[in-house]
């Protein structure tokens, strides 16, 4: 007996009779008590729907790093080689092996790799997704939010206004906060004429990087200039890039708040290359606290997320969600951030 002899038997399709067994949430109650009596009758079912028939949830998580950028001779191999990803990752598996759950890990290049998110969402492969690396307000995700699926991202915006978000998960560190302070630490070392170079520009924390930076300048008087906003991404390459743009300029910052440590370490390496000295002639701030930070010259102040925090909470929330089944999920976790201070900044005298 096969799937079209169960369509034929209880009087519907056979792909009503698919969505039936991959519990697809747009099946009446009542074709789906017909089509669950037949297959129960004459006991046709596939081993893993089986068990999700008799209410057993699997125990494996889709971790899902989102990666879909045009320019890939710039950024090949970013996600392998990126301490973010690389320690958010691996905190996420150890705290689910601690609970008994395994991590199912996989990145996601182009439209392609979205359809594979979604089979694995309803031929119920995994129990519960997290999402790193998303664009803010990722229309794809957010239809699979909206599927019924449990869903937890990290790095997005809390949208009161979208309906999506009141039905997932979302951890983010304190972005705003730590730009804010970050701009703040370097005025408060006398320095007005203080550069961004951003990250991402369409993800949330480069967003929020960009406003906290623009809140400080603002509290303290200071005119935010256009020309000392360079738009950029989370890699060394571009940080190098964006530098030498803001080294080209005849008015020149005296520091520069990075939006991540890579940008920041790439930056260092264009002001060098221009004879020019760090903090001495330009101080440089970064912001994730990477191992390297500590083994440059100078070493390297940033701002400090704990990402093993982050994973912890994550992995918390998506896992509680599964087991406790949850209707409205609805979490919003901001994990706190703090400065390191090392040698790369320098107090301007008056």
């Amino acid at each position: 007996m096969n799937s079209s002899d169960i369509a034929k038997i209880a009087g519907v399709s056979r792909s009503t009779v698919s969505r039936v067994i991959n519990n697809y949430p747009n099946v009446p109650e009542e074709t789906k008590a017909k089509v669950l009596k037949v297959i129960r009758e004459y006991d046709y079912v596939p081993h893993a729907s089986a068990r999700m028939l008799a209410g057993v949830k699997n125990r494996i998580i889709g971790l899902f790093i989102i990666d879909i950028v045009p320019r890939k001779e710039i950024i090949k191999n970013r996600i392998t080689k990126s301490p973010y990803y690389l320690e958010l990752t691996s905190s996420i598996i150890e705290y689910a092996s601690e609970r008994g759950y395994k991590i199912l890990v996989d990145i996601i290049h182009n439209e392609e790799g979205y359809k594979q998110i979604k089979e694995s969402f309803y031929n119920k492969t995994i129990s519960g997704g997290i999402f790193i690396g998303e664009n803010n307000n990722d229309p794809t995700i957010k239809k699979i939010i909206n599927e019924g699926y449990k869903v937890a991202l990290i790095d997005q915006d809390m949208r009161l206004d979208d309906d999506a978000y009141s039905k997932c998960m979302i951890v983010n560190a304190d972005n705003f906060s730590g730009a804010y302070n970050a701009t703040k630490y370097l005025i408060d070392l006398n320095h007005t004429n203080i550069a961004h170079i951003t990250g991402d520009i369409e993800k949330f924390s480069a967003i929020e990087r960009v406003n906290g930076y623009k809140k400080a300048l603002q509290d303290s008087n200071i005119s935010v200039k256009n020309e000392f906003i360079i738009n950029s991404s989370f890699i060394e390459e571009e940080g190098y890039s964006a530098t030498k743009k803001l080294l080209l300029q005849n008015n020149k910052p005296t520091a520069i708040f990075a939006s991540n440590d890579k940008i920041a370490i790439g930056a260092i390496k264009a002001i060098k290359e221009a004879g020019l000295k760090v903090p001495e002639e330009i101080s440089i701030i970064g912001f994730d606290d990477i191992e390297e930070c500590k083994y440059l010259n100078p070493q390297l102040t940033t701002i400090k997320m704990d990402l093993a925090k982050m994973a912890e909470v994550v992995t918390d929330l998506i896992i509680t969600s599964i087991e406790y089944d949850n209707k409205k999920s609805n979490n919003y976790y901001t994990v706190p951030v703090n400065l390191i201070e090392r040698d790369s900044c320098i107090e301007l005298r008056k």
